[in-house]
């Protein structure tokens, strides 16, 4: 298939899914990823939060005082990464929705 051909095609594709240009998709497709992101750090911090049934910083604190536990450290470490991954995509969301 012609590059031409190719291009109509694919020109024809974008509206029938009712996307202006190729940049739309991108920053479609790029907005999606970024709510993804969010939505998978969020529901490992929600499973921390029913599973201990409170907070991370509630948690951490319990955790510093009291005795070495290894099962609740590596939930910690997991909470933790969990709550700043979510933190760091939510922030790049606002940056995308300031840039796009």
């Amino acid at each position: 298939m012609q590059v031409s051909a190719k291009n109509e095609l694919l020109n024809n594709l974008l509206k029938e899914l009712s996307i202006r240009d190729v940049s739309e998709l991108i920053k479609d497709s790029l907005m999606t990823e970024i709510l993804c992101k969010i939505s998978d750090f969020s529901d490992e911090v929600i499973h921390f939060e029913e599973k201990y049934g409170k907070s991370f910083d509630e948690f951490n604190k319990e955790y510093e005082a009291g005795e070495e536990d290894f099962e609740r450290y590596d939930d910690l470490m997991a909470w933790e990464f969990a709550q700043q991954g979510k933190q760091y995509w939510e922030t790049k969301l606002e940056e995308a929705r300031n840039v796009l």
